[in-house]
């Protein structure tokens, strides 16, 4: 359907007051080719045998998630990477040809080069993850000759700068799938000569506005509204630079004015500021965001309009109490998530309700927190964290540190850098945004000043934390808050709060049940794999794993991760890394409600697992709840009271399964009932049952929508088959296309009109096109009754390329507004024992799968070498006698990380590794370490000692204690240090 929109910037009248449409979507209707061709550049190019798409997209959703893990640190890369092509036309009113017009990108992966009508635009954006932009103006024409607009997308793997050829460490699967193309929003703005600017500094240089909160105070606090403006006319202009504070539903609750003559190229920054009073605080809880409406007034004429959301908040972060919001107490919990967001079928291109559906999953778990590892969230993702009350960790782009394979690069950092500030201008008035992360592992001192010189430069009044994971003792004068890993404190001795960035990082598949259900009673993962979990092992984990950050001093943190991706995995029989709680097509896993029952504060239980056994069956059964005491019931027969272990975990050893119901009952302390859970034993599958899940306004016709279907066998009185397993076929008719989804245990199962069910469901994806009409989709498996479901894919008007209607996310429902709290205790302290550190190492972490026994000092003959195992030192060499050690557990011989451990040293010492003659050396033992012809035996087994001498307050990041090799009969390699004697 096409119907003609009037594009003319023109005055909107809304319930508040005057407004401008200048804002534009732009995403419909790209011609693209998944190749370098030469000329495509050009207007006058044929690209009439394109493919046609709609942002947000990606030419990697049909070659992800198909891929089984592979070893040495890589994610998935057996997938298309190169340059590729999109163009675009659309017209522009005549009416209009006074005015500025602006491209926004959201996002491109990896690089782009963008061209307007033949022009190659000036510079070359190479971050892939920061909202960019460029000014079309002066190569636009209006009325009825078409511009073209070319962007060429490069995501070449490894991906090297255009002008030196270095390496951009972020761009690696390791940490960021590679799915390239124009993967998030793109917008076109109309506006005046006299604007307020964008807030896009990379090529344009502007700023746009910045809004904050100053005396805040119970029931009142003052608004500051700071804006950039530029006078393009060629006259002066007198402007009324009026702002306006909205509340949720609309109402003008505060105005301000600032009046100035600006001269013809002026740019100034407005400031008004305002006392609001009877406010409303942004909580997790009760996440209230006002909107600001900024105007500039020409002649009594509204010439421009920006919205900014706003949020105010009081926020502090200790190293004795945990975290604070506007003076109540809480523990963040929530998770880690990779900002490519990656679903199978669709990769990180999908629209922005689809995000708002994984909040809403994070939401009702409980979480109050996300990290973005480790680059910047997508604008949706913030907005959808103001909206739903998660407090984010906002990176802006890195793999790990300052260096790729051992390799400084100026150029890569000075991008970084660039980077950094970029995302400060663009996010920095979200009120979810509490702490700035410079990167996702200590930096060179220069570099680290840098950042946190960016950060008091475009958010001097934001208070945020600034913030680094495995930080090292010189980050102790710049971070505010230390980002742990796996229960890590590193700072702790210099008083810094924590955050824990990553806990919990081991992997199970949501399809594997358990040992006792059929075809999975001798399940194991890959040869090499580091993990060899079920669903029922990796959900009762959640508990021991969340004592990490449960210590009331501890600020609390991310789970890692939310969702499965095809970064780096470390089983190697599945298609992603199966870390998430959900999996790849956001199904949960029994982690998820495992993570439920810890995270939400009202009652809850899970019984973990189905109730569908063979004859004879008898097992464990296991239940996480926020109770005292959870009881079993079978059949209404009481099997008696769970023990419990890890505050949350409840065991019921050996029940014998029977058939019918099993019901897991809450109790307070007092014996009351206060929350249960029923699983019953399903019986034959007789019918498949398809569920459909859409936007908010349903499914849109605009080339990249998506509808989700949901697919499960059911018995016949309707309940799901949790152990059913077999080949589902899909049929489309209409005007959609299948994308599908996958199987998280098999090779190529994507692409294919069939997949299987796994624990009797699935989920697929059909992608709208720019045809409206009814899709009508239909399931199939042998020997069910099949099921059909129609969709109506609805019109979306489209005028030369632009239309009116902008992407949309989940609206959500506040509830009561909590009081505003008192704050730290200020009279608890730190005790000496909590203050006191190691005399040599410190700020020791682990992220392996045992538990280490920690630094030890005094090294002896006769001391227990591993954490795990009974076996002493027969003997040390002089040197290492009297030093300390690190005790790990010889279980983790095999695991592969590049940070396996981590440490700093207070003084100048000498590091020394007994590494397992049987093996290999690794990597980073061979760059960084000098072998020596000193010997150490342990268990009967000769072990080469290498040395390092390091500088006081110097941090050491020592990887896996293999890279490739899967040997077992070896021993974990063994690290001292001593003080370096003058």
């Amino acid at each position: 359907m096409t119907e003609k929109l009037n594009l003319t910037i023109e005055k909107v009248v809304n319930s508040a007051n005057d407004t401008l449409k200048n804002k534009w979507n732009f995403n419909i209707g790209w011609k693209f080719k998944k190749a370098d061709i030469p000329g495509a550049d050009k207007p006058a190019f044929n690209d009439s045998d394109w493919e046609t798409v709609s942002a947000p997209h990606t030419f990697n959703d049909i070659d992800t998630f198909d891929n089984y893990m592979e070893g040495g640190h890589n994610g998935e890369r057996n997938m298309f990477t190169g340059k590729t092509w999109y163009r675009k036309y659309f017209k522009l009113n005549k009416e209009d040809e006074d005015k500025k017009i602006f491209i926004e990108f959201e996002g491109v992966r990896q690089a782009a080069d963008v061209y307007i009508n033949g022009k190659k635009l000036e510079g070359k954006y190479e971050n892939g993850f920061i909202p960019f932009g460029f000014d079309l103006t002066p190569y636009v024409t209006f009325g009825d000759t078409e511009n073209v607009l070319a962007i060429m997308v490069d995501n070449t793997f490894p991906y090297k700068t255009e002008e030196t050829g270095d390496i951009l460490s972020w761009h690696d699967s390791h940490w960021h799938p590679t799915h390239g193309g124009i993967y998030r929003n793109v917008y076109l703005h109309i506006k005046d000569k006299l604007h307020i600017t964008l807030p896009l500094y990379s090529f344009l240089k502007t700023q746009g506005t910045y809004v904050y909160a100053t005396d805040i105070k119970e029931d009142s606090a003052d608004v500051h509204v700071e804006a950039e403006v530029i006078n393009g006319h060629d006259t002066s202009k007198t402007t009324d630079f009026v702002t306006e504070v909205l509340d949720r539903d609309g109402n003008v609750v505060l105005t301000m004015n600032e009046s100035r003559e600006l001269a013809s190229g002026e740019k100034v920054i407005f400031h008004t500021a305002g006392h609001l009073t009877d406010i409303h605080r942004w909580f997790p809880v009760h996440p209230y965001v006002y909107t600001v409406r900024s105007k500039l007034v020409v002649d009594e004429e509204v010439v421009d309009t920006q919205e900014t959301p706003f949020g105010i908040r009081t926020f502090e972060f200790t190293n004795n109490q945990g975290f604070f919001i506007n003076g109540q107490p809480l523990k963040l919990q929530g998770w880690g998530q990779r900002p490519t967001n990656e679903w199978a079928g669709l990769g990180a291109a999908y629209p922005n309700w689809m995000h708002g559906f994984i909040f809403q999953q994070m939401k009702d778990a409980g979480g109050n927190f996300i990290r973005w590892g480790h680059s910047a969230g997508a604008p949706v993702d913030v907005e959808l964290a103001d909206k739903y009350g998660l407090i984010t960790v906002q990176p802006g782009v890195d793999g790990e540190g300052s260096t790729v394979g051992g390799v400084y690069s100026d150029v890569s950092y000075t991008i970084r850098a660039n980077a950094y500030r970029d995302m400060i201008i663009y996010y920095r008035n979200h009120p979810s945004i509490l702490v700035w992360e410079g990167g996702n592992q200590s930096v060179p001192e220069q570099e680290a000043q840098t950042l946190k010189n960016m950060t008091d430069t475009w958010d001097p009044h934001g208070n945020r934390a600034y913030a680094h994971r495995r930080c090292n003792l010189t980050m102790s004068d710049y971070v505010d808050v230390s980002i742990g890993t796996e229960g890590s404190w590193e700072l702790k001795s210099k008083g810094k709060p924590v955050i824990e960035g990553e806990y919990n990082r081991e992997e199970a598949a949501r399809r594997v049940w358990d040992r006792f259900t059929p075809g999975y009673e001798d399940y194991e993962t890959a040869a090499g794999s580091a993990y060899n979990l079920t669903s029922e092992e990796f959900a009762r984990n959640q508990a021991k794993h969340y004592e990490k950050i449960s210590h009331p001093a501890h600020g609390g943190g991310a789970n890692w991760i939310f969702s499965d991706s095809t970064s780096h995995g470390r089983v190697y029989s599945e298609v992603s890394r199966v870390s998430g709680v959900v999996d790849g097509v956001m199904l949960p896993k029994e982690a998820y409600f495992s993570l439920k029952a810890i995270y939400r504060n009202d009652p809850q239980v899970h019984l973990i697992g189905h109730w569908n056994y063979p004859k004879g069956t008898v097992k464990d059964v296991y239940v996480m709840a926020n109770a005292p005491k959870v009881e079993l019931f079978i059949n209404g027969n009481s099997q008696g009271f769970g023990a419990l272990s890890h505050d949350y975990l409840f065991t019921f050893e050996n029940i014998i399964w029977e058939p019918g119901t099993v019901k897991a009952v809450a109790y307070d302390e007092e014996g009351n009932t206060v929350a249960e859970q029923v699983k019953k034993t399903a019986g034959d599958p007789v019918s498949v049952k398809l569920s459909v899940i859409t936007g908010p306004n349903g499914f849109r016709a605009n080339g990249s929508d998506v509808v989700l279907i949901d697919a499960e066998a059911i018995d016949g009185d309707g309940n799901r088959c949790p152990t059913f397993e077999g080949r589902i076929d899909f049929q489309v008719e209409g005007p959609a296309i299948y994308r599908g989804g996958y199987n998280s245990g098999k090779e190529h199962s994507t692409n294919n009109p069939y997949l299987d069910l796994e624990a009797g469901v699935n989920r697929v994806a059909i992608r709208s096109t720019q045809t409206p009409g009814l899709v009508n989709v239909t399931a199939k498996v042998a020997g069910l009754q099949s099921d059909s479901v129609e969709i109506e894919a609805k019109p979306v008007a489209v005028w030369n390329g632009l239309t009116e209607e902008m992407p949309v996310v989940p609206g959500i429902t506040l509830g009561e507004e909590p009081p505003v709290g008192e704050g730290p205790d200020p009279n608890l302290k730190l005790t000496d024992e909590e203050n006191a550190g190691p005399t040599l190492i410190n700020d020791f972490s682990y992220s392996g799968i045992a538990v280490p026994g920690g630094v030890k000092g005094n090294a002896h003959i006769g001391a227990l070498i591993f954490s795990d195992e009974e076996d002493e030192f027969p003997y040390l060499p002089n040197h290492l006698i009297g030093s300390e050690y690190i005790q790990v557990p010889n279980e983790d011989r095999n695991y592969k990380a590049l940070d396996l451990m981590h440490f700093s040293v207070e003084q100048q010492t000498e590091v020394w590794i007994a590494h397992d003659d049987l093996l290999e050396r690794p990597e980073w033992l061979i760059e960084e370490y000098e072998e020596t012809e000193s010997k150490l035996f342990v268990k009967n087994h000769s072990h080469t000692l290498f040395k390092k001498t390091v500088d006081a307050g110097t941090a050491l990041t020592l990887g896996g204690n293999q890279d490739e090799t899967n040997v077992k009969d070896c021993n974990m390699y063994v690290v001292f240090a001593k003080k370096q004697q003058n």
